[in-house]
């Protein structure tokens, strides 16, 4: 009876310590070697994982333009697109992971918008064609988007193998690049990523200011 106990007190101490964990940031460039905003990167496990927490965000439309520009959210997150611009914007998407629109009006508050499906979603509007925004659903815990700088961090990834994606709205190629990748804590885990882009009137369109639109 004594060695059950022994054993039994063993296996809790072991299930107990937590894995270890390293930071990881990611340089993103483009084929200039500039630094890359808007980048979003995320890690994929083939360990099980527990699935991420539900988000509710809220993207705005104000002066006529979507704020955030990009997003990337865990899947399950819910949104919304409050109008803050008092006048009538046509927010809708016709990605096929999320295919959707939201009445014509000038009131701020909007219906909210679940994201169920990962992938990635195009928004516009339908009254100022030059409105978009790029909504990335991932079903990991491990995200994050790329600054000013064309740095993203990720912090607290446990050590492990991973398969790393990074992508951009205005990319060239249709895929995200993707590299395996491990995670080794206490190390200084950094990785460089350089993107071919699309010059930036086909994914961000100049807004208009004119006063005589709409």
């Amino acid at each position: 009876m004594q060695k059950v106990h022994i054993v039994a007190i063993t296996i809790g101490i072991l299930f107990s310590i937590p894995l270890q964990a390293g930071n990881l940031t990611i340089r993103i460039t483009n084929e200039k070697q500039e630094p890359l905003s808007e980048a979003v990167v995320y890690l994929e496990s083939d360990q099980p994982v527990s699935p991420p927490a539900e988000e509710h965000i809220e993207i705005e439309q104000k002066q006529k333009m979507f704020n955030p520009f990009v997003t990337i959210m865990p899947r399950g997150t819910t949104a919304m697109f409050p109008n803050r611009d008092g006048i009538g914007h046509h927010v809708y998407s016709f990605s096929p992971v999320k295919n959707f629109q939201l009445p014509l009006s000038e009131h701020e508050t909007t219906d909210t918008i679940t994201f169920d499906k990962p992938g990635v979603v195009t928004v516009g509007c339908n009254i100022h064609d030059w409105m978009v925004a790029y909504i990335y659903i991932v079903d990991t815990p491990w995200y994050a988007k790329s600054d000013a700088q064309g740095l993203a961090v990720i912090d607290n990834v446990p050590e492990g193998d991973y398969k790393i994606h990074v992508a951009h709205p205005g990319m060239k190629a249709t895929t995200a690049q993707t590299r395996q990748i491990s995670i080794v804590p206490g190390a200084d885990n950094r990785l460089e990523f350089a993107l071919e882009i699309k010059p930036e009137y086909f994914w961000r369109p100049a807004p208009q200011t004119d006063e005589e639109i709409y």
